[in-house]
């Protein structure tokens, strides 16, 4: 008897500085997934180049393809809110347009949230350069959803890439997504769970992600300044959140503001797991 499963999107955004070859990778791996999608939604923000444009007319006769036009760019926050809005299935997953979906991910996530009582369900991840097939670092997050409440005030619990989630759940928190530079999924996490959305990863990496420069000094300070809007997210929560979350502010400044050498190496021993 053939298992029944209910539809999903997928949900990605693409902006000026989308590369065609990722994107066409990434493309290639929904299709490849055990459990299609019914819908693939792709918000473009702004300007894209004709390489992307090209790109994504060419997949729209090998997916259920649809575009979502902005004017001008407005940020992924922004951008992937009007996307949710326009999404039609009640299962939604996030795919970023540089990264690799697993063919099993589709089938895992939905199979997990139609059968649970869950909100959002993320997954471990594998990192890589050029090559996916050659993974050099696991970013693990925890498990269970009180471990990840518990970790939620010190670091993103939830591999952004890699979530599902119930679309009426996020639409539910103000509309979901803000303009949170950076932070768009941080920023919702923590309404989320603090607004009594149900959490949890799945002890396997779903997906491939191209590492690319995240470990580059090069936003120092242009970090710092961003996440500040994080400390407005825990105080809107509580009071209390917000004072317990400054010192924890302060304490990843002064990691981000480390020379290049070191924080590589606390990047790569203390925040990955080597493969």
């Amino acid at each position: 008897m053939k298992e029944f499963l209910p539809s999903y999107d997928f949900l990605g955004s693409v902006y000026k500085g989308t590369n065609s070859l990722e994107l066409e990778e990434a493309l290639d791996s929904i299709i490849s997934q055990t459990l299609s999608p019914t819908n693939v939604f792709i918000v473009i923000d702004g300007y894209i180049n004709n390489k992307v444009d090209n790109c994504l007319k060419e997949f729209t006769k090998k997916l259920p393809l649809n575009l979502i036009k902005l004017e001008s760019n407005v940020g992924l926050g922004l951008a992937l809110r009007e996307g949710l809005k326009k999404c039609k299935s009640e299962i939604i997953l996030r795919f970023d347009t540089d990264d690799i979906n697993f063919k099993d991910r589709a089938y895992l996530q939905v199979k997990e949230i139609a059968n649970s009582n869950l909100d959002v369900i993320g997954s471990q991840i594998y990192e890589f350069i050029s090559d996916p097939n050659e993974c050099i670092f696991a970013k693990l997050m925890p498990l269970k959803h009180e471990e990840i409440k518990r970790q939620i005030i010190f670091r993103n619990p939830i591999n952004h890439p890699t979530v599902a989630f119930l679309k009426d759940s996020i639409l539910n928190l103000d509309g979901g997504y803000r303009n949170c530079p950076l932070y768009e999924d941080y920023d919702l996490w923590i309404r989320a769970i603090f607004n009594g959305l149900r959490f949890k990863n799945i002890p396997k990496s779903l997906v491939a992600m191209r590492i690319k420069n995240q470990r580059s000094r090069r936003q120092g300070l242009s970090l710092i300044k961003k996440e500040t809007i994080l400390i407005q997210t825990f105080l809107d929560i509580s009071l209390i959140l917000g004072i317990l979350f400054i010192p924890i502010f302060i304490v990843r400044s002064l990691i981000t503001l480390l020379p290049e050498s070191i924080f590589k190496t606390f990047y790569s021993k203390l925040l990955r797991k080597k493969i």
